[in-house]
């Protein structure tokens, strides 16, 4: 019951945050931010955009080696990326993503279990990722996010050697092959230790390149370190996935205006977190929407009784 309170609780607070920050400018303002944004930011933003889903779709290829199965790496890419740009957008992500991966791998040797242990696999690389970068953002600018949001803490290195100390110990784990754990009804068990760090690298990567296709939409974005600016992201990201809401919604646009708004100016990014929702978000989910449809024609087609 906690998750959807929170949630709630979460989203009430971002609309009072958003109603704040934006009572003194008028949509007018807004729209012309957006529109001055450089076409070469926007395609950069695009190009860190496409990077980051590949790197999202590669988590599908790791989980299918470590699966032992054998499967087209064109088809498991596709797949990869289906279920992220649907998950990325809409409620109940891991059954989301699990459902739309299900249509593409249907068919093949995959069984239902297996298709739900690709998906635990890939949430678990999704997360060994988001504390990497944490961790390395708030270490290496400890002063960003107090700084920003005044706060009395002088540094955020301690919860970032946290988060690197929880990496190296799911490494150490894996290095040593063991032992399992036990999780409900599933037993876990660490896989190689370089699988281990394909995993860490490929999810890093997406966070990364995430990351970016939003920078380079700020307003003076080389005012300040991109490593400061990714705990600013990193924040929000969580804030977004704590709210259990698609793609942090609401919840992930707040933390950003109010940590970067009085020194880039609210308009001005509010105008890039919209075209970086349109870039990240919308259009890879359009993009999804269609291949979906094409694939679910051509199985009709070549399936016309059933």
């Amino acid at each position: 019951m906690l998750g959807p309170v929170l949630g709630v609780l979460l989203l009430g607070a971002a609309l009072w945050v958003l109603r704040r920050e934006l009572g003194e400018h008028s949509l007018r303002e807004v729209l012309a931010t957006l529109q001055a944004l450089p076409p070469s930011r926007l395609l950069l933003s695009l190009l860190a955009t496409a990077l980051g889903y590949a790197a999202l779709s590669g988590q599908d290829l790791l989980a299918l080696v470590s699966l032992r199965v054998r499967f087209s790496a064109g088809k498991a890419l596709l797949a990869g990326f289906e279920g992220f740009a649907f998950a990325n957008n809409l409620p109940l992500a891991m059954v989301t993503g699990g459902a739309v991966r299900a249509r593409f791998y249907s068919g093949s040797t995959l069984s239902k279990t297996e298709i739900t242990d690709l998906v635990l696999f890939n949430t678990a690389t999704y997360s060994l990722g988001l504390l990497a970068a944490t961790g390395i953002a708030f270490t290496l600018e400890p002063a960003a996010v107090p700084g920003l949001l005044g706060l009395s803490l002088a540094s955020t290195r301690p919860l970032g050697v946290l988060a690197l100390g929880l990496v190296a110990l799911f490494l150490f784990w894996s290095g040593r092959g063991g032992p399992t754990l036990r999780v409900g009804k599933r037993t876990l068990r660490p896989t190689p230790i370089a699988m281990s760090l394909a995993r860490l690298g490929i999810s890093l990567l997406d966070w990364i390149f995430s990351g970016l296709a939003l920078y380079v939409l700020l307003p003076h974005a080389n005012a300040f370190h991109f490593a400061g600016f990714l705990g600013v992201f990193m924040l929000g990201q969580i804030a977004g996935l704590l709210a259990q809401l698609p793609g942090g919604i609401g919840v992930f646009e707040a933390v950003l205006l109010s940590l970067l708004g009085r020194a880039s100016g609210i308009p001005a990014v509010l105008g890039a977190l919209l075209a970086y929702r349109v870039i990240y978000f919308l259009l890879p989910l359009l993009i999804a929407a269609v291949v979906l449809a094409v694939h679910e024609v051509r199985r009709i087609r070549s399936h016309p009784g059933g």
